[in-house]
């Protein structure tokens, strides 16, 4: 198979699917993830109307099960993974307005499920499929709210969003970008962490000064680089301090 193979997590709408679109239009293979059957299907249906190469996976990252049957059905299909995008996310804090003292232990559980839990098991169940691509590449969707030199800099704007469970997810995520581009090096498989920035989503809301197009462009750049850089915190503007 010539062509390139991109899955992405959470791609029924926003960013995802704005990543989804640019790169079928740009020859990809595009394997569109989303839990929810319908809505994943009907975004997929929309984007195979310009003649793409889309095609819906059943995917939900929270659910191990879920994962792993994705996992098989690609192998099936596809039989390898040339890039994984690590979308899906919550921030379900934000709207709330909570302070970090009064977060509730559950929804600490719950952002870490999703966005580092989910994004690890993806990574685990996918790897045998990377590692069949000349030069395979994880993509993690995190923030600079994930990045301590960003938080703790009050000439930052990020600084002022103080929100504890995701900010300390994406930190996490952070992390394991780090131990994963050491620890995968040999076996010629790149994984950086990203910041799309504030994009106009349902996570980032209507406030947002960025549109999902301008949010998708580091992460199409990336897709598309033949050989991308490994263990890198990255925006369109360059490297992010961790």
């Amino acid at each position: 198979m010539t062509k390139k193979v991109v899955l992405i997590t959470g791609a029924n709408k926003g960013i995802g699917y704005e990543v989804a679109r640019q790169l079928a239009d740009n020859g990809f293979i595009v394997l569109l993830g989303a839990r929810d059957p319908e809505r994943g299907e009907a975004a997929a249906k929309k984007l195979r109307t310009g003649s793409s190469d889309v095609h819906f996976v059943p995917l939900n990252t929270i659910d191990e099960q879920s994962i792993q049957s994705a996992a098989e059905m690609v192998t099936k299909k596809w039989e390898k993974v040339d890039v994984l995008v690590n979308n899906a996310g919550i921030f379900p804090e934000y709207s709330l307005g909570i302070r970090p003292s009064l977060l509730e232990v559950s929804m600490l559980k719950d952002t870490f499920e999703t966005n580092v839990f989910g994004s690890f098991g993806v990574i685990h169940y996918f790897l045998p499929l990377l590692k069949k691509a000349v030069v395979g590449q994880i993509v993690n969707v995190s923030s600079t709210l994930g990045s301590l030199g960003s938080m703790t800099n009050p000439d930052s704007m990020y600084s002022e969003t103080n929100t504890s469970a995701y900010n300390a997810s994406k930190s996490a995520l952070n992390a394991l970008t780090v131990a994963l581009a050491k620890d995968l090096l040999p076996e010629q498989i790149r994984i950086n962490s990203i910041c799309p920035g504030w994009v106009q989503t349902d996570l980032g809301t209507d406030a947002a000064p960025r549109t999902v197009e301008q949010g998708a462009t580091i992460i199409v750049k990336l897709a598309m680089m033949e050989h991308p850089p490994t263990g890198k915190f990255l925006d369109d503007d360059g490297e992010i301090p961790w």
